[in-house]
């Protein structure tokens, strides 16, 4: 039960975080004239953000001071499934719209680049794992500005039970993608590169989507 709380208490974090780099986004593609952000500069903030949860996520785990050390290995876990998650979706999101550009005879995007994504990914966990074994370094301005933004929106009675609504969501999805990564290992099938596999682990992955695609 412990488990399933802090999955569900890191839900509302994450979900209160999306909602506020969402207005910061907007704010960005407003200044641009609603033209999106050049691939580089979407990536790089992208990095920024992935970089802020890490930091946020060590404040949340050091706030919850009775298991701190068991709240930041399954945190770790939690938030490795999280970004991995929306890697996944977003090559789906892709290969939808390639589809239906197709279909409709518009020209084709550049798909992006899963190995920079990754890099993204390796890099946000590496940076988790310094602020592990430094955690005073979690603390700075922008972070605790984050945080405690966090902490006052999750209190108010409207929003709070809205974000409360998304972290159940989360804590359902996460649990069924565990459970999906642990029956693919304990069967084998994560380590064949049979193509009919990979294309029902794709399929299986875009039942999930992570609950930030609001």
């Amino acid at each position: 039960m412990e488990f399933i709380s802090l999955i569900f208490r890191l839900g509302v974090v994450l979900a209160i975080f999306s909602f506020i780099w969402g207005l910061i986004q907007f704010a960005l593609t407003v200044l641009r004239g609603g033209m999106p952000l050049p691939y580089p500069i979407a990536l790089a903030l992208k990095l920024i953000q992935y970089f802020l949860i890490a930091d946020i996520t060590i404040l949340f785990c050091t706030a919850r001071t009775e298991t701190v050390q068991v709240d930041i290995l399954l945190s770790g876990f939690i938030l490795l499934m999280y970004f991995i998650g929306k890697m996944q979706n977003q090559r789906n999101r892709f290969m939808i719209v390639q589809i239906q550009g197709r279909a409709m005879g518009r020209q084709q995007q550049p798909a992006p680049k899963m190995n920079l994504e990754l890099g993204v990914i390796v890099l946000s966990m590496g940076l988790f794992v310094l602020l592990v074994i430094q955690p005073e370094l979690a603390y700075n301005p922008l972070s605790e500005w984050f945080y405690t933004t966090i902490t006052d929106i999750e209190k108010t009675p409207i929003f709070g039970f809205i974000f409360k609504v998304i972290g159940f969501f989360f804590t359902i999805a996460m649990l069924f993608r565990m459970a999906g990564a642990f029956t693919l290992i304990l069967s084998g099938q994560a380590f064949q590169k049979n193509r009919s596999n990979n294309g029902r682990n794709n399929r299986d992955n875009e039942r999930f989507d992570d609950y930030e695609e609001l």
